[in-house]
């Protein structure tokens, strides 16, 4: 029997903690016994994985240990818009996941270079079928949310732009082809496989982090998270979904949209194949002054949970059985240290004893004081006697902070930054920081609470939630998305079960304000058997107006934050109108009527506190569906009305958040189309032909400049596979400060046609181009960032749609070619050459570059 690792690192496209999470995974997994195969850097390419792979099966024995590990960027291909009827025509699949190997950017449309996941999924029943001992850890993404953190400096794992090397849906289904051709995976089931426990970063469209973290390293959050856990595991027999929930509780105290996840055989033990029991009674072993509890923070003890001490022997918690009462007052990463009241004739530890909870403080969200001054002293001790926050200890990365001013003044920030001005350090400024930790702590909270497998409603309820334009729905993804204020959204449940079940609504605001959407209905809009309730409609025979979307007091006008909606579908009807910040029980509750499982998870988000022990009231089957996404303090910015072939432009996250430029340090460049080969006419339907370019940059000064740049060259007598003879036709040369905005466009040309520039300055005394220039040319200067990256993105999408719309009435049916943001923290792509294959819509292929002219 032998214990082996896979270690995979591709450090690639702006990752720099990857080889670092190689190093702690190696040195942890090595202390428990398993050889390291490491591939990383050039050893990390697609040939190369799959080949360290495949050796691995072919050496593996069926009383072996497994662990294959992967850090780095994680993708997704989409099925394109149909051209063509679906009948007869196989479709690919409608999104294949894969990692991103070092060599991904030599991919080209006849050799992908990605890792599908239907790939990994078959290597690994490949794997399992000879041993079951198998561990799979992704620490990747598949959506590309960008998310600001003023302390943690996050980056997320997923290409955060569509990938420059487009596969075609022909290269692509070509590609699994070939997988379901290879008779090395003949009659191998990739789905749910039995024997592999699956250790994810997070969801499928959600993003997963790399951060600093509190040693200073860079490093993924879910492998920090993982390592750790390990760490504290030692040799308790605990299983991988108890691991993992301890995995889940910290990811979550950082960001909201991050939810790692255990799939498959959860309840083995770790690295091995015997499922651990469910574990009521915790070890505890003698300790000077009480009692220690050894990987305490794995099961969740927390300061002031209190404890009966068991004999030897005691399969249960039994109060006139016990032989000591114990309370925790002090919680490291070793162990959980208790003081004991015995009782007689017990005056110390007994072999063989156990300790059962019997009553247990909520996770304490580790929170931090920054600074010095007469109120510190006061604001530790109030956070000290709350059940929800604790003081982080110094290798801890906090959920919160509160920041002391020089003259001594309290502010509380969060990842994002301060979420109000500073307040005197009274005594009702202390109050008021303590309190403003506990409701984010809460948030938080609530934001982690988990689903439990025994109590899962049926299958059939399915949640949708969108926009409301004009009275129309517009469904969005359930992560990641970016909204902006007034807008307004709305959120539809879908009963296809065959019972009634109950509906709760809950926002978690940018502040970490708690409130219920359905508060007219406390303990849940019944949504009968076959029906679905719409929020955001108030009678059947109007249009659904849907609920605006707005920004708190407090929080700076300055960045976008995380925004949670949580939707709540139990089959019982449940109170939680207590979850709401007004109103929030700070004590226990009185109540003595048995509670459901379900209820007790609530009341411990509302009250700091829940009984241990299984819940004896009646059951009430329920599931959670959160939806995360960015909420941006300003206005929409203008649509545009062009569409593009290929269309390259970061996640509107990601433009929000990346830092900007410095304007008198702009830099010189010069955008070129280096070639463009028209492999078949047909789409422009003649043979005269035109290339017509804008591009757009920030810090424009000079009013009477254009805020943009127009380029247009004409070709003759264009035929099949012609390659024009562009001559590096240069789009632009000149500053970029902040962005490059670029749009190509491919047109029939008409011999009596101006030039982009002549049509454009046709336009230059509308309302809507002066105002996009107005935009532009502040776009340098405007203050917050936010808002200049919301004004450059709508005034740029105003000139596009302008130029769009002149090439289409003035000069003929225009094809949008190419469009694509380059930033400045990705140094506006200088040096990147893309080259674009076979376009199976417009016929065209083509090369663009950027250069520094210094």
């Amino acid at each position: 029997m032998s214990r082996k690792a896979l270690l995979i690192g591709s450090q690639t496209f702006g990752l720099s903690g990857v080889e670092n999470d190689v190093d702690t995974m190696a040195d942890v997994l090595g202390r428990r016994g398993f050889t390291i195969l490491r591939h990383v850097g050039k050893d990390a390419t697609r040939a190369a994985i799959l080949d360290g792979y495949a050796k691995l099966i072919a050496e593996a024995d069926p009383d072996d240990a497994f662990v294959i590990y992967y850090s780095g960027h994680g993708g997704l291909l989409r099925e394109p818009e149909p051209t063509e009827p679906s009948g007869g025509v196989r479709l690919m699949p409608p999104r294949v996941q894969f990692i991103v190997p070092t060599d991904y950017d030599s991919s080209t449309d006849d050799d992908f270079r990605g890792i599908a996941s239907v790939e990994l999924s078959l290597l690994q029943a490949r794997l399992t079928k000879v041993c079951p001992n198998v561990v799979v850890a992704l620490d990747c993404c598949h959506s590309a949310t960008m998310f600001r953190n003023e302390d943690l400096d996050l980056r997320v794992k997923a290409l955060y732009r569509p990938a420059y090397v487009r596969a075609t849906r022909a290269s692509v289904l070509g590609h699994l082809d070939r997988l379901r051709s290879d008779p090395r995976y003949a009659g191998l089931d990739v789905t749910g496989n039995p024997d592999a426990v699956r250790l994810v970063a997070c969801a499928v469209d959600q993003s997963s982090y790399e951060y600093t973290n509190a040693h200073g390293k860079r490093a993924g959050m879910f492998t920090d998270a993982l390592v750790e856990a390990l760490a504290e595991a030692g040799d308790t027999p605990v299983s991988w979904s108890v691991l993992m929930d301890r995995v889940r509780r910290q990811v979550l105290t950082l960001v909201p949209n991050q939810r790692p996840e255990a799939e498959g055989p959860a309840q083995r033990r770790l690295f091995r194949t015997d499922v651990a029991e469910q574990v009521a009674a915790l070890p505890v072993q003698e300790s000077s002054g009480g009692v220690r509890l050894p990987a305490a923070r794995l099961f969740g003890v927390q300061v002031n949970d209190e404890l009966a001490i068991m004999a030897a022997g005691a399969s249960e918690y039994d109060e006139d059985a016990s032989i000591g009462r114990a309370r925790v007052v002090r919680v490291d990463p070793a162990y959980a240290y208790a003081r004991v009241q015995w009782r007689a004739p017990h005056t110390g530890l007994p072999l063989g004893a156990q300790a059962y909870r019997i009553h247990t403080a909520a996770v304490a969200a580790p929170v931090r004081i920054c600074g010095s001054g007469p109120g510190v002293t006061a604001l530790a001790a109030a956070v000290e006697a709350t059940p929800t926050v604790r003081l982080a200890e110094p290798d801890e990365v906090p959920m919160a902070e509160v920041h002391v001013t020089d003259d001594g003044r309290l502010a509380v920030h969060d990842r994002i930054g301060p979420l109000h001005p500073p307040r005197p350090a009274t005594g009702g400024g202390v109050a008021c920081a303590a309190q403003n930790l506990q409701r984010l702590a809460r948030a938080a909270s609530l934001r982690a609470v988990g689903e439990d497998d025994e109590y899962a409603i049926d299958e059939g309820v399915t949640v949708e939630w969108g926009r409301v334009v004009a009275g129309e729905l517009r469904p969005l993804s359930t992560s990641g998305e970016v909204l902006y204020l007034d807008e307004r959204v709305y959120v539809k449940i879908e009963n296809a079960t065959d019972r009634t079940v109950y509906a709760s609504v809950i926002d978690i605001g940018v502040s970490g304000r708690i409130a219920l959407l359905t508060s007219f209905e406390p303990a849940g809009v019944a949504v009968p058997a076959g029906r679905s309730y719409l929020l955001g409609q108030r009678r059947l025979d109007e249009t659904t107006s849907g609920v605006p979307l707005s920004w708190p007091e407090g929080p700076p006008l300055t960045d976008p934050r995380p925004e949670t909606i949580l939707v709540l579908v139990s089959s019982a009807p449940q109170d939680i109108s207590a979850l709401q910040h007004e109103g929030v029980r700070e004590q226990r509750s009185s109540r003595t009527r048995a509670m459901s499982p379900l209820e007790r998870r609530l009341a411990e988000v509302a009250t700091g506190f829940r009984d241990a022990g299984q819940a004896d009231g009646p059951p009430v089957d329920y599931a959670l569906y959160p939806i995360n996404f960015v909420l941006s303090p300003t206005h929409p910015p203008a649509s545009e009305s062009a569409r593009f072939a290929i269309d390259e432009r970061p996640e509107p996250s990601v433009r929000l958040w990346t830092p900007r430029g410095v304007p008198s340090a702009a830099t010189m460049v010069a955008v070129r189309l280096d070639e463009l080969v028209v492999h078949q006419n047909r789409a422009l339907g003649g043979t005269d032909v035109r290339v017509d370019a804008v591009v757009l940059t920030g810090g424009g000064t000079d009013p009477q400049r254009p805020p943009y740049h127009a380029a247009t060259a004409r070709f003759s007598n264009v035929r099949d596979q012609d390659r024009l003879p562009l001559d590096r036709m240069l789009l632009y040369h000149g500053p970029a400060v902040d962005f490059l905005d670029i749009a190509i466009w491919v047109t029939r040309d008409r011999k009596d046609s101006l030039a982009l520039s002549d049509l454009l300055r046709s336009r230059l005394t509308g309302a809507d181009f002066q105002a996009a220039a107005a935009q532009l040319i502040g776009v340098a200067f405007a203050a917050p960032h936010t808002a200049a990256a919301v004004a450059a993105i709508g005034a740029g999408a105003v000139v596009v749609s302008i130029a769009y719309e002149l090439l289409s009435r003035f000069v003929g049916d225009s094809i949008g070619l190419y469009r694509t943001t380059l930033l400045a923290h990705e140094n506006f792509g200088i040096g990147r050459h893309p080259r674009h294959g076979d376009l199976h819509a417009q016929d065209f292929s083509f090369h663009y570059s950027v250069e520094s002219t210094g």
